[in-house]
């Protein structure tokens, strides 16, 4: 991923299409049609679009800093146990995406779109690959300090976007959803513990 040569401004970095292609196989559970058709028909809710104050206020390097926080909490998980050297290459990939969402510039589009299988999303999730993801995405907001109402806006976003990355058998009626307030709540930080002495100095005995 040299950058290009010439005197010319150089890109940050140049996208590199083997990692794309070498790393499109992702921890996909086999998916028997008895159980498929047991569960309920494919489904895929639709994707909001994010909020604009998203990108005016977290600015492109803000959200590009969220993205490398999250895949930096992935990197050691099943979903990436293949990636190796090409994992600098997907965090961007997945940064192109994100920002262009958002409403940034079109880098994902014209970098990576014609690499990808499916729909054109830059990943594929298994259930278990998704609920990993969203919980990662949950601390990523801790280590950036992410506002909670611009949580609950990416969130609004970043859930049912989940649903699009899944494999196309493992998207079902069944699939459990996870809203902002319910993930808050298993989350939400325990109140502070009072000191003794106060305690004691209120409290005599």
């Amino acid at each position: 991923m040299a950058p290009n040569a010439g005197t010319s401004p150089r890109a940050r970095w140049t996208p590199c299409t083997r990692a794309c292609f070498r790393t499109l196989q992702w921890p996909v559970a086999p998916y028997p049609h008895e159980r498929r058709d047991s569960i309920g028909a494919t489904v895929c809710p639709p994707l909001p679009a994010p909020p604009h104050r998203l990108l005016a206020i977290c600015t492109e390097t803000g959200l590009r800093d969220l993205v490398r926080q999250h895949m930096r909490r992935l990197k050691t998980t099943p979903l990436f146990a293949r990636s190796g050297d090409c994992f600098d290459c997907i965090v961007e990939r997945v940064a192109d995406f994100v920002i262009e969402s958002c409403g940034g510039p079109l880098h994902f589009s014209q970098r990576h779109a014609h690499l990808q299988a499916g729909a054109g999303l830059p990943l594929l999730l298994d259930e278990e690959g998704r609920e990993l993801w969203l919980v990662q995405l949950w601390h990523a907001f801790d280590d950036v300090g992410l506002p909670s109402a611009l949580r609950a806006d990416f969130w609004g976003w970043a859930e049912p976007l989940s649903i699009q990355l899944l494999a196309p058998h493992a998207r079902h009626s069944r699939l459990t959803r996870y809203s902002y307030d319910t993930v808050r709540s298993w989350f939400a930080t325990r109140p502070a513990q009072p000191d003794a002495r106060a305690v004691a100095d209120e409290y005599p005995t």
